[in-house]
C-alpha cells in the first residue's frame, strides 16, 4: 500500500460533507437537532475548530429530512469594516431571499428602497412577518455561523440580537413566530456579543439554549479509526494514543490522523523502502509494534518542533494571536494560563480572563476545574515561552524576577522614584497577578525609608505655613492669601509623599483650625509606622520604640476628636494603623503575654480544603462556617466545634444565618438551597436555580429569601411559617451569566444583584428592574444601621464607591489599596468598611477614606463576616483556616500598648508619663 499516493481518509480544516466518513458524531448533534426541531433558540459559541461548520451541515441535512426549511448565513460574507447599518441589514435580507427562492415573490431591492422610512432592524423584522413567514408553509430554522463577526463592526449589533428575542416574544400573539427558530455559531460569549450593558432584557440568551461542543472521546471517535485500520491492525490503540496528544480537539484529531498516515516511515522496527525518505510501501497491514513511540514521534517532528512553519491549515497560530492579544487583561490572562500549566487548581467563575482563554480553546472546563486542553497545546504554549512574554510586558520584568528568586527579600530590587511611578501607571487600569501586586506594594512599603527626610521638610514647611497663616491675620488681605496658599503647597507635598511612601489615604482636613494639630498627629503615627515596618527583621528594640511613638501620637489624637464619636469625623487616623500594626507585630514576637483577654487574634483549622463562607449568628456567641467538603459546621468564639453535619450538596458554597438565628441556609453546587435548623436537620430544600447557587440573602424579617447561581437567574422564595418548602415567587432573569451575589436592602423593600459583568441592579420584590446603577462593581454591601442608610460597592481596581440609600445615587468616593479587590463588607454599626482583595490582606476604612486598620493573612482571604457588636471579624482562608480577629477602638488599642509596658522595667520611666 502506498499512502504518499492515496488520497487520505481524513479532512483537516472545513466542513465535512454530509455523508463524510471520517465525521465525528457527538452530544452536541442530537443536543442542537432536538432542541431546534422543538423551536427552542440554540447557540453554539466554543473556540475555533471545534467543528461548529460541520454540525451545522450534520444538523441542516438532518432537518431537511424532517422537511424543516433552512438557512445557513455565514454573516462574515456581509463584511464589517466601512460597513453601514443600510449594507449590513440589507445584505441579511437579500441572503435571506436567496437561500428561501424569495426572489420570484418579492423584488427585494424595490422592497427595500420603498420602506426607507424605516429603520434597517424594522425593515428586516417586517420582511420576516410579511414576506418570509407567509411564503414558507413549513417551520423555519436560520442558522447564523460566525456570530463574532458582529464584533467587528462600526456600529453595535444589539438590536439584530434583539430582532432575534422578538420573535419568540411574538409567539405570544402570534401564532406563525412558533414556526421560526434560530441558531447562532461562534467564537465569543455572550457577554461579549452583547456591547449594551443594560440591553438583558433583549438579548436572547437568557431564554436559549447553549450547546456544549466538546472534543472527541475513544468511543465517539470509532469512525475515524476505519482510517487507522488501512495499515495496522490495531487501530484502536492507536487512535486511543491520537486522542491522548489531541485530548479530542476535532481539527488536531483529524489531523494527526492525516499526518500518521503520510509518515510511516517513523513507524518503530519496520524496514526503510527505497525511496529516500518517502513513505515505503507496504503489501498489506502491519503490526505495529510501539504505538507511543510513533504517535510521540509524529507529534514531535511534524506538529510541536517548528510548528510556526508547520501550522497548515493555522490552528496554533490562532490560538498564539488570542493568547498574545494586547489589550488591559492580558498580564492576568497569561498569570492565569501559568497558573493552569502549573496545576493549580483553577475553579471555573466566568471572568473575562477565564473565557478568554477558555475561547482561544487553550483550557477546557473539565469537572469543576480548569485544565489544559491537551498535551500538544501545553508543548507549544509551555512555561518558558509564557515567562518570556510576561517579562517582556512588565517595566520591571528584571527586577521582579530576581526579587521573586530571593524569596522576596532582595529588596534592592524593590522600585523607587520614576521607576515606582512608571510601573504604577502602567499598571493602572490592567488585571495583574498576585506576584505583581506583591511587588508593586513591597516597592511602596520600602519607599517610606527614601521618603523620611521629604517628610521631615513638608512638615517644617507646613508648621512654617501655619505661623504664617496666624501672623496673617493681623495682615493685609494679600498677605493672608500668600500664607494660604503656602499652607495648601506644603499640606499638598505632604499628602503626596505619604501617598507615595506607603500608599494609605490622602489626608483631607475639614477646617483650617485644625490644620497644625492633625498634620502633626498625622505625620508623628507615620513616623511610628515607618519605624516598624521599615525593620527587616523583628528588631523589638525598634517596635518597642515605634509604639511608644504610637502611644503619644494616639493620645493626641484622643485628646482632638473627644467631642467626635463617629470614626468619619476622625481628622487623623494613622496613630490607629500604626497601634494596630505594631501591637501585631509585637504579637509575632509572641512578646504579648498569652494571659491577655480577649486574645487580639485566635485561629483554628475549620475544613481540610478551602473554607467558602463564614457568618455570624446575630443573637448567640456563634459562628457557621462552610467548605468545598460539603460540611457545614458551628463554633464557639474559642474556636470549639459546636455541630457538624454533611450538606449533600456537593459542596457548599454560602452559608447564612436567619435573622433570627434559629435556622442556617446553605447555596449549595446542586442547585439547591436547604434550611436547617442548628443541630443540622434539614427542614426545607428549596429549587429554582440552575446550576450552583452562587449567593443567598435572607430579607430583615427572614419571611424571604433570595438566591443567584451561574445560570444568569436570581429568585425569590416566601418562607411559610412552618418548616416546608415553598416555590419561589418571583425570578429575576435579564443577568450576564453568572450573578455573583444577592442582597436585600437594610428595611427589606428591595434587592440587588450583581452579575458576571459587574452590572448593578435594583429590584422590587414584585421582580421588576427598578435601576441599574452607572458602575462596574466586584463587591456590594448595604450598611445595617438603618439611620446610616446608605450601602458601598467596591470596583476591581480597588474604588470604594458610597451609595445614597433612598435616591440610589453615588455621593462619595475614594480609592483603596487593593490592585484587584474582591469584596466590600460594612460593619454592624456603619463605621467602618472591611476590603478584601488577592494579597491577603483585610484593610478596614472610615467612611471619609481613611484606613484604620490592616490585618495580613497567611492564605487567600475567601470569606469576612463581622460580629453583631462590630467588635470581631471572622475570615476564612483558601486552604481551610478560620481567624478570629479583634477590631480595636483608639481606648482599646491604647490600653493593651500600655499594658504591653507594664511588663518593660527599662520602660517605666518614659511610658508613666505617656501613659499616665
Amino acid at each position: 500500500m502506498d499512502y504518499t499516493t492515496k488520497p487520505s481518509y481524513y479532512q483537516v480544516g472545513g466542513s465535512l460533507t454530509n455523508n463524510a466518513p471520517n465525521y465525528v458524531k457527538r452530544q452536541a448533534d442530537d443536543d442542537l437537532y432536538n432542541g431546534l426541531k422543538a423551536g427552542e433558540f440554540c447557540y453554539v459559541l466554543n473556540s475555533r475548530q471545534m467543528g461548529k461548520s460541520s454540525l451545522q451541515v450534520r444538523t441542516i441535512q438532518r432537518l431537511r429530512n424532517e422537511g424543516i426549511a433552512c438557512a445557513a448565513i455565514d454573516i462574515s460574507e456581509i463584511g464589517n469594516r466601512g460597513v453601514t447599518p443600510e449594507q449590513w441589514y440589507a445584505g441579511l435580507l437579500r441572503i435571506l431571499e436567496n437561500n428561501f427562492n424569495l426572489s420570484d415573490i418579492v423584488n427585494v431591492r424595490t422592497w427595500w428602497r420603498d420602506r426607507n422610512f424605516l429603520t434597517p432592524v424594522q425593515r428586516l423584522s417586517e420582511f420576516i412577518e410579511t414576506v418570509l413567514l407567509p411564503n414558507i408553509s413549513s417551520n423555519i430554522v436560520i442558522f447564523i455561523d460566525e456570530i463574532d463577526s458582529i464584533l467587528a463592526l462600526d456600529f453595535p449589533a444589539d438590536d439584530f440580537l434583539a430582532l432575534i428575542r422578538s420573535c419568540y416574544n411574538k409567539r405570544a400573539n402570534n401564532s406563525e413566530f412558533d414556526r421560526l427558530t434560530w441558531a447562532l455559531l461562534g467564537v465569543a460569549s455572550p457577554t461579549d456579543l452583547c456591547r449594551e450593558q443594560n440591553a438583558s432584557s433583549n438579548t436572547p440568551f437568557n431564554i436559549g439554549k447553549a450547546i456544549e461542543l466538546t472534543g472527541f472521546d475513544e468511543t465517539e471517535a470509532q469512525p475515524l479509526a476505519a482510517g487507522l485500520a488501512e495499515f495496522t491492525d490495531s487501530p484502536n490503540q492507536v487512535l486511543r494514543e491520537v486522542l491522548y496528544w489531541t485530548g479530542g480537539q476535532p481539527f488536531l484529531t483529524q489531523k494527526l490522523c492525516k499526518l500518521l498516515l503520510e509518515n510511516a516511515e517513523l513507524i518503530p522496527n519496520l524496514p526503510q523502502g527505497g525511496h529516500g525518505g518517502t513513505a515505503p510501501t507496504f503489501g498489506g497491514k502491519d503490526t505495529i509494534q510501539n504505538p507511543q513511540e510513533w504517535v510521540e514521534k509524529v507529534v514531535r517532528l511534524k506538529i510541536v518542533e517548528n510548528w510556526e512553519s508547520q501550522d497548515v491549515p493555522e490552528h496554533l497560530s490562532t490560538i498564539r494571536d488570542r493568547l498574545f492579544k494586547e489589550n488591559q487583561r492580558i498580564v492576568r490572562r497569561l498569570g492565569l494560563y501559568q497558573q493552569i500549566l502549573e496545576q493549580t487548581e483553577i475553579v471555573p467563575d466566568g471572568s473575562a480572563e477565564q473565557m478568554e482563554l477558555r475561547l482561544s480553546g487553550l483550557i477546557v472546563k473539565r469537572g469543576e476545574k480548569l485544565t489544559i486542553s491537551n498535551p500538544i497545546y501545553e508543548a507549544v504554549f509551555n512555561k518558558k515561552l509564557i515567562e518570556e512574554k510576561l517579562e517582556k510586558l512588565s517595566p520591571y520584568s528584571e527586577a521582579i524576577k530576581v526579587w521573586l528568586n530571593s524569596s522576596c527579600e532582595d529588596d534592592s530590587q524593590l522600585l523607587r522614584g520614576d521607576d515606582l511611578q512608571s510601573a504604577l501607571v502602567w499598571a493602572a487600569g490592567k488585571s495583574l497577578r498576585n506576584e505583581d501586586f506583591q511587588f508593586l506594594t513591597a516597592s511602596q512599603k520600602v519607599i517610606l525609608s527614601d521618603q523620611n527626610q521629604l517628610l521631615h521638610l513638608a512638615t517644617l514647611e507646613t508648621k512654617k505655613a501655619v505661623c504664617d497663616a496666624e501672623k496673617a491675620l493681623s495682615e493685609a488681605d494679600s498677605a493672608k492669601q500668600k500664607a494660604k496658599q503656602w499652607i495648601g503647597i506644603g499640606s499638598a507635598v505632604l499628602a503626596a509623599s505619604l501617598l507615595a511612601a506607603i500608599g494609605f489615604s490622602t489626608l483631607a482636613y475639614q477646617r483650617f483650625k485644625l490644620a497644625q494639630a492633625s498634620i502633626e498627629i498625622e505625620q508623628n503615627g507615620s513616623d511610628a509606622l515607618l519605624l516598624a515596618v521599615s525593620q527587616k527583621t523583628e528588631n523589638t528594640e525598634a517596635l518597642s520604640e515605634a509604639l511608644l511613638r504610637a502611644i503619644a501620637s494616639g493620645k493626641k489624637l484622643r485628646t482632638l476628636v473627644q467631642n467626635k464619636p463617629k470614626l468619619e469625623q476622625y481628622p487623623a487616623t494613622r496613630p490607629l494603623l500604626a497601634l494596630q500594626i505594631i501591637l501585631d507585630k509585637i504579637s509575632e514576637t509572641q512578646q504579648i503575654k498569652a494571659s491577655l483577654s480577649p486574645p487580639r487574634k485566635i485561629t483554628w483549622q475549620a475544613h481540610k480544603n478551602a473554607v467558602t463562607s463564614v457568618n455570624f449568628s446575630p443573637n448567640r456567641q456563634i459562628l457557621a462556617t462552610a467548605g468545598i467538603d460539603d460540611r457545614v459546621r458551628i463554633w464557639n468564639f474559642s474556636g470549639q466545634k459546636i455541630a457538624e453535619w454533611k450538606a449533600f450538596q456537593q459542596s457548599v458554597n454560602m452559608v447564612n444565618f436567619s435573622p433570627n438565628g434559629k435556622f442556617l441556609a446553605t447555596a449549595g453546587r446542586d442547585s439547591t438551597v436547604k434550611i436547617w435548623n442548628l443541630s443540622g436537620k434539614n427542614i426545607a430544600t428549596l429549587k429554582g436555580i440552575k446550576g450552583s447557587v452562587t449567593s443567598i440573602s435572607f430579607s430583615p424579617e427572614g419571611k424571604l429569601l433570595a438566591a443567584a447561581g451561574i445560570d444568569s437567574y436570581a429568585a425569590i422564595w416566601q418562607l411559610s411559617k412552618q418548616p416546608q418548602l415553598v416555590s419561589p415567587s418571583q425570578k429575576l432573569p435579564g443577568h450576564n451569566g453568572l450573578v455573583r451575589s444577592v442582597n436585600f436592602s437594610p428595611n427589606g423593600d428591595f434587592i440587588t444583584t450583581l452579575d458576571g459583568k459587574s452590572t448593578v441592579r435594583l429590584w422590587n420584590l414584585s421582580g421588576k428592574l427598578k435601576k441599574t446603577l452607572p458602575i462596574q462593581a466586584i463587591g456590594i454591601s448595604f450598611t445595617p444601621a438603618q439611620h446610616q442608610y446608605r450601602f458601598a460597592t467596591v470596583t476591581l481596581n480597588g474604588k470604594v464607591g458610597l451609595w445614597n440609600l433612598s435616591e440610589k445615587e453615588l455621593v462619595k468616593e475614594f480609592q483603596t489599596l487593593h490592585f484587584d479587590a474582591k469584596s466590600i463588607s460594612f460593619s454592624p454599626d456603619g463605621e467602618r468598611l472591611a476590603t478584601v482583595g488577592i494579597d491577603k490582606t483585610v484593610r478596614l476604612w472610615n467612611l471619609a477614606g481613611r484606613q484604620v486598620a490592616q490585618f495580613e493573612f497567611e492564605e487567600n482571604v475567601v470569606s469576612v463576616s463581622w460580629s453583631r457588636d462590630g467588635k470581631q471579624i471572622a475570615v476564612a482562608g483558601s486552604n481551610g483556616t478560620v481567624w478570629l480577629r479583634q477590631v480595636e477602638g483608639l481606648e482599646e488599642l491604647l490600653k493593651q500598648s500600655c499594658n504591653f509596658f507594664a511588663t518593660q522595667p527599662k520602660y517605666f520611666t518614659r511610658v508613666s508619663t505617656i501613659c499616665k
